[in-house]
């Protein structure tokens, strides 16, 4: 054979592999199936915009790799539905596929997954399936559901479902940065917002994540989150406003942390040998709710029992102004709990610390702080302390400890599952008491709002325009409200305020109205940084005039940054840092601060009356169809209502919203649409 033959035989050989991965745009259903059934790893597989109709399956059944994956979306996110009657059917052996940023308005049950499916992707899609069954079914292992929207369910069935094969449960997905949302009530059993398992699969481990995902607003059924399973990990998690509970219900050895549960029953514990520490809880009844057993798996009992939690550990939560705070029912014969820990948690305020109706054999109390709650109850003297935790709530609007609480660095014992406080932050020794280890490491969870999860997310973490280290109750919001008898407080050498900016911009300097400023002198530092983990000192040892109640402005060379953060160190008086007002000299406004980003506030967003007092009107214009996303927040950029969260047709929309029991102040509306975000300040006045 000749050279030249050879060489040419050689390079037909190898040209399909490199040739053979390519993007397909597509215009049907039909095509889109072609398009599929045709496709080698590495094929990027677009539908174009647009509403189409499903009648039959989309099924999926290649398989493309680690590196090369096949991907099938829509042309952009939420531009391309399908309806109808049937949607995606994922089967095995697919693998490494990715379904990406299509809205769904089929019938439930119709987002499937096979047993022998792995490594397959759901990202940043809207799923709105109407009627009885499940929004996604998961089956298989390795799979990741992130950034998705589910909303608006109003049937019996999940947003999602987790099942297996035979009597092992999927294994090692990855759940996370989802939004859930609007969930109404049903009568019957089996709405769950999120159902991980069933009784048959409960003995088997999952070895799964659930974290970072966003639920308000979820009420199918008395179980939000149910957990059928083993070895699950349950953290950094928001549920806010849902009336439906956290139920760890069948299973074993699953750990609950870092989670922030709001106005609403918390969690209620079933099976043995779970973790749950680092978790926030403000106005839950109950908080955290300890199962009264009706049978016992380990001694031979059905599956389907409630079974008795046996060496549960509930250690280093901060529960606040919960009605109810650590219970456990009663129950007719029930097996009650045996061996609970409940150790170096914060309660204050609410109702009484604990309430135990139920036998509780062996049970440890240890290092728990108590505080201006309806007593201890049930929990005995030698477990607590009655004692002031310093907790304050701070810009991210949890509650931390401030500088001199007696619970840093004083925990009791020693429990190796406990590694990070709320925050994401390491626990070093000697640990703090309650959720919230006092660091200076980057914060890498916090309570989450709807910038930060489903499908319109930037996926990263959202930028809170204000926050600090500690506060008094003098919160650091009132640096931004225009108002010089306001302030932020905090006590002790290295107390920050910390300001994020809407995007990285070149910083000059700052502005600082100092508490008191006539009557002493401030001492301060100011570090600027691009991420909020990695600081520049950009100016050390500043200190104010000691004459002036108005802002003194402080310059910096100038420095390209997105996060400006005022280090105090005390006053000439004591170890107060104290400022009425703040403003960053840049090219940038502040994240919350923006009045009319992208030139159309007064266009697209009114409200009224301005001045409101229990309800506002507000009127806003879409030039084309589109996603709405329409949020109250408060000075801080804290999200405090969801308005809307929507596909909206072109043309005025009105609402009314209410927020009566909200306290007089500052807030801001915030209007997503199509990529473009529009903000309106809004004032509540006293009654």
């Amino acid at each position: 054979m000749s050279t030249k033959l050879y060489s040419l035989l050689v390079l037909l050989f190898v040209m399909p592999a490199s040739i053979t991965a390519a993007t397909i745009t597509v215009t049907s259903l039909a095509a889109l199936q072609t398009a599929i059934n045709n496709a080698v790893p590495g094929d990027i597989i677009i539908l174009s915009n647009g509403t189409y109709t499903a009648s039959t399956d989309i099924t999926v059944n290649k398989q493309g790799t680690a590196t090369s994956p096949i991907t099938i979306q829509a042309q952009s996110i939420g531009g391309a539905t399908i309806g109808g009657t049937n949607g995606f059917n994922i089967v095995s052996p697919a693998r490494y596929i990715i379904i990406k940023g299509f809205r769904f308005t089929h019938s439930a049950s119709q987002a499937t997954m096979a047993s022998g499916t792995s490594f397959c992707r759901w990202t940043r899609n809207i799923f709105q399936t109407p009627g009885t069954g499940e929004n996604l079914l998961l089956n298989g292992n390795d799979h990741e559901v992130d950034y998705n929207t589910f909303q608006h369910k109003n049937a019996l069935g999940r947003f999602i479902a987790v099942r297996g094969s035979g009597s092992q449960i999927a294994q090692r997905l990855h759940i996370h940065h989802n939004y859930f949302f609007d969930q109404q009530p049903q009568s019957g059993n089996g709405a769950e917002t999120v159902q991980f398992g069933l009784s048959g699969l409960s003995l088997s481990s999952s070895n799964s994540i659930i974290e970072y995902n966003l639920f308000e607003e979820c009420e199918g059924e008395n179980e939000m989150i149910s957990i059928k399973a083993s070895a699950v990990t349950i953290r950094y998690n928001t549920i806010r406003n849902c009336p439906a509970q956290f139920t760890l219900r069948h299973g074993n050895w699953c750990k609950v942390y870092g989670n922030y549960f709001i106005n609403t029953p918390g969690i209620r514990i079933f099976g043995d040998d779970h973790v749950i520490f680092s978790n926030h809880f403000e106005n839950c009844s109950p908080a955290i709710n300890i199962g009264n057993g009706d049978g016992e798996v380990a001694n031979g009992d059905a599956l389907t029992v409630h079974d008795r939690p046996d060496r549960c550990l509930i250690a280093f939560n901060t529960l606040v102004n919960n009605p109810a705070n650590i219970t456990q029912s009663g129950r007719t014969n029930g097996l009650g709990a045996t061996n609970t820990t409940v150790a170096n948690n914060i309660v204050q305020g609410g109702g009484a610390a604990a309430s135990i109706a139920g036998p509780y054999t062996g049970a440890v109390w240890s290092g728990n702080i108590i505080y201006q709650t309806n007593g201890a109850g049930s929990m005995p003297s030698g477990g607590y302390t009655s004692v002031n935790p310093l907790l304050a709530r701070n810009g991210t609007g949890t509650f931390h400890l401030q500088s001199g609480s007696p619970a840093i660095g004083t925990a009791t014992g020693s429990y190796a599952a406990v590694t990070v406080d709320m925050d994401g932050q390491n626990r070093t020794s000697p640990f703090d008491k309650g959720a919230d280890e006092t660091s200076a490491a980057a914060v890498t969870a916090q309570i989450l709002s709807t910038s930060m999860v489903g499908h319109n997310a930037g996926g990263q973490q959202a930028c809170v325009p204000v926050s600090a280290s500690a506060d008094d109750g003098n919160v650091p919001g009132n640096v931004l409200d225009n108002d010089l008898n306001t302030r932020w407080s905090a006590s002790g050498d290295g107390q920050w305020i910390q300001f994020c900016l809407s995007n990285a911009a070149t910083v000059t300097g700052v502005q600082i109205a100092f508490y008191n400023g006539t009557s002493r002198t401030s001492t301060f530092d100011i570090l600027t940084s691009s991420d909020g983990v990695g600081w520049t000192n950009s100016a050390l040892g500043r200190v104010s005039s000691g004459t002036s109640l108005n802002p003194e402005t402080f310059n910096i060379s100038a420095t390209t940054a997105k996060y400006v953060r005022i280090v105090g160190h005390g006053n000439s008086i004591n170890a107060w840092n104290s400022y009425t007002e703040v403003r960053i000299l840049s090219n940038a406004t502040l994240a919350a601060r923006v009045e009319n980003e992208a030139g159309a506030s007064s266009v697209l967003l009114n409200s009224f009356p301005n001045p409101f007092r229990n309800t506002g009107t507000v009127t806003y214009q879409l030039e084309k169809d589109g996603p709405v996303q329409l949020s109250l927040l408060d000075i801080t950029g804290r999200q405090v209502r969801v308005l809307v969260n929507a596909q909206a047709k072109a043309g005025i929309h009105r609402l009314t919203f209410n927020a009566a029991q909200l306290p007089a102040g500052v807030y801001w509306l915030k209007f997503v649409h199509n990529g473009r975000t529009v903000t309106k300040q809004v004032v509540k006045a006293d009654r």
